[in-house]
């Protein structure tokens, strides 16, 4: 009996089918391949394959489409990756550009809430926030095909079950697949009378950055309150992960969840989902529970740690 060749199978989780890059010289490509395998070819280099048979690589691409090809034992696969075409330059404006300045949420006030320190867990109201969400907005997506919307939900929930265990009051902006307008996420939060807001995400590289050389995590927020909040999530995770993957402290963003004057709001990346390891460690739920553990105790440290005095936070 003649027994047949084992066949390869190659999946490709980034760049998507049919997505259009802007306008790169090189993106990076991720995908899966069955355990076992121990390297692939990607556009005629060899590919190291991660234990879970997740790869990356970066490819060198040109404007329109460029067809790439995996070779994994004896199969070859083509994948064809459209880059947009890139712009003629424009004419040197001796004036320099103009940075753009984002506002704040329109229906937040101006007037930031008094800070809930004094009060009882139980009168104290935390918006968390799962970021992303429905079929058109997947976040990020893992080797594997794992899409950042599921991740950040699954993490989401255990800060709630962390805060509620402590004792405060908890609302998420989604507890399921649901599609949510950017700019509506802390709406509840404002409008609820909510104490702080945070937004749950894990991160993802630029495409033309590689994404084995990045891997942090970070807290951002837009003003003072917000990074009072901020500060003390992110101390800790960071104390929580210390020895797994570095923290990058907290940052300064204009992100459209955090431009909240009233409610103090950050966001949370705890891991990169673009690379086999962010993507393992994100699906190890022990680890996922430690974190969501680690992101409500920085936010009970919050509640419970009174501004200094004559500043308002």
């Amino acid at each position: 009996m003649t027994v047949a060749p084992l066949m390869l199978a190659v999946s490709v989780a980034f760049p998507k089918p049919g997505q259009v890059l802007p306008p790169v010289d090189s993106t990076y490509m991720s995908g899966a391949v069955p355990r076992g395998t121990q390297t692939i070819t990607v556009q005629g280099r060899e590919v190291s394959v991660y234990r879970t048979g997740g790869w990356v690589t970066m490819v060198d691409v040109v404007s329109g489409e460029n067809q790439i090809e995996i070779v994994a034992g004896d199969v070859k696969t083509n994948v064809t990756v459209r880059v947009e075409q890139k712009p003629k330059p424009l004419p040197v404006n001796k004036t320099a550009a103009r940075e753009k300045k984002w506002t704040k949420l329109e229906y937040a006030k101006d007037e930031p809430r008094v800070h809930p320190s004094g009060k009882a867990p139980s009168d104290i109201l935390i918006v968390v926030d799962p970021g992303h969400g429905g079929p058109a907005d997947t976040g990020a997506v893992s080797p594997h095909g794992f899409f950042e919307k599921e991740a950040n939900l699954r993490l989401a929930r255990e800060v709630v079950v962390a805060l509620t265990n402590m004792g405060y009051r908890v609302e998420m902006t989604r507890d399921s697949d649901v599609p949510l307008v950017l700019t509506e996420r802390p709406r509840s939060a404002c409008e609820g009378e909510a104490d702080a807001f945070v937004s749950i995400h894990h991160n993802a590289t630029a495409c033309n950055s590689d994404p084995r050389k990045v891997r942090y995590t970070a807290v951002y927020a837009w003003n003072p309150i917000g990074e009072a909040l901020a500060k003390a999530v992110s101390g800790k995770m960071a104390a929580e992960l210390e020895g797994d993957i570095p923290s990058s402290g907290v940052l300064h963003a204009n992100f459209a969840v955090t431009r909240n004057p009233e409610v103090p709001s950050c966001l949370v990346e705890t891991d990169f989902i673009t690379t086999p390891e962010g993507e393992e460690a994100i699906w190890d739920w022990k680890r996922r529970k430690r974190i969501g553990e680690a992101i409500a105790q920085g936010i009970d440290e919050w509640c419970r740690t009174p501004p200094p005095a004559g500043k308002r936070e």
